[in-house]
C-alpha cells in the first residue's frame, strides 16, 4: 500500500480540484491518502461530495485530513490532521475565523499590490476564484509571474512578504499546542508537517522532539521530498542524514510517522512521483 498524507486542491493553494487530485494519485499507485488543505475542510464537501465517489471508484482509501497554521516559539509551523469529525464545532469555528480574516487580508492585498506597481496587476477575479476557501500567497504570486512582473517565484513572494504581507489583517493562527488540542477534540490524530523545513530555519526538531511529544503530537511526517521540492536547499545526502534523526527519536519515543509528497499540481506529481 502506497500512502501519500499531504495533498492541497483549488480549495487552497493547489491548482487541482479534488476529483482530479484523486486521479493523479491513483495514476502513480497511491492507495491510500489525505487531502489536506490548508485551514478548510471543504475539499470533502466540494461537488457536493464528489471527492467520495470518485474514491470509491478509484479503490482509495480517503481519511479526512487537514493542514493547520500554527505557532511554535515565535515560527510559522503547519500541523497535519488526520481522521477528523468534519461536524466538530470547535473546528468548524476555527476554519471559518480564518476564511473570514484571509478574505479581508486578500481584499486589502489586492489594493496594496496594485499601488505599489502603479497598475491593475491584480484582479478580484484572479484571487476570488469559485471553489477556492483559503486565500494565500501563492494566489497572488502565480498572476504576477504569468504578466512576466518578477523573474522567479521566489523573487515575486520576497517582495510581497516585504511590501504587502499583513495590510494589518491578524488571520487566527493558535500555538501549536492548541492546534494539536483542537484535532484532538475533533476525534483526529495529529503529525507535525515537513519538519525538515523548520530544521532549515534552525529548530532542532530530532532533540527537540520529546518537547512537542509532551504537547500531545503523536506523529511526524517523515517521508518527505525535501531534495526533489527544493534540490537547492537539500541534498540528496542532507535528506537522509535528517530523516535517519528524526525516525530515530521519533522511534525512541513511539511516535506514528506519515508519508506525504505535498503536491500542489500536476507537475508536481510528476517531479515527485516521476
Amino acid at each position: 500500500m502506497s500512502s501519500d498524507f499531504h495533498l492541497h486542491t483549488i480549495v487552497s493553494d493547489g491548482e487541482l480540484t479534488p476529483v482530479e487530485l484523486l486521479r493523479h494519485a491513483a495514476a502513480r499507485g497511491v492507495t491510500e491518502l489525505a487531502i489536506t488543505d490548508h485551514d478548510t475542510l471543504a475539499a470533502y464537501e466540494w461537488g457536493d461530495g464528489a471527492v467520495w465517489a470518485e474514491a470509491e471508484r478509484l479503490s482509495l482509501e480517503l481519511t479526512v485530513g487537514i493542514e493547520i497554521d500554527a505557532e511554535l516559539d515565535g515560527m510559522e509551523v503547519h500541523l497535519l490532521g488526520f481522521a477528523l469529525d468534519r461536524g466538530d464545532r470547535d473546528l468548524e469555528a476555527h476554519v471559518r475565523a480564518v476564511e473570514a480574516a484571509r478574505t479581508e487580508r486578500a481584499r486589502a492585498e489586492i489594493g496594496l499590490v496594485n499601488g505599489l506597481l502603479g497598475r491593475e496587476a491584480i484582479r478580484p477575479e484572479d484571487i476570488f476564484v469559485e471553489g477556492r476557501r483559503t486565500l494565500m500567497k501563492p494566489h497572488f504570486i502565480r498572476p504576477l509571474l504569468r504578466q512576466g512582473l518578477f523573474e522567479t517565484y521566489e523573487a515575486a513572494s520576497a517582495w510581497f512578504e516585504q511590501h504587502v504581507r499583513g495590510c494589518g489583517v491578524d488571520v487566527p493562527r493558535p500555538t501549536l499546542a492548541d492546534a494539536i488540542a483542537l484535532v484532538q477534540a475533533a476525534g483526529g490524530w495529529t503529525a507535525l508537517a515537513h519538519p525538515g523545513n523548520y530544521h532549515k530555519a534552525g529548530y532542532r526538531v530530532a532533540e527537540r522532539l520529546a518537547v512537542l511529544r509532551g504537547m500531545g503530537l503523536e506523529g511526524i511526517e517523515l517521508d518527505y521530498p525535501y531534495h526533489r521540492r527544493a534540490p537547492h536547499r537539500w541534498s540528496a545526502e542532507g535528506e537522509g542524514a535528517f530523516l535517519a534523526e528524526v525516525r530515530q527519536a521519533a522511534d525512541a519515543l513511539g511516535m506514528r510517522t506519515t508519508r506525504g509528497s505535498d503536491c500542489h499540481t500536476a507537475a508536481d506529481f510528476e517531479k515527485i512521483y516521476g
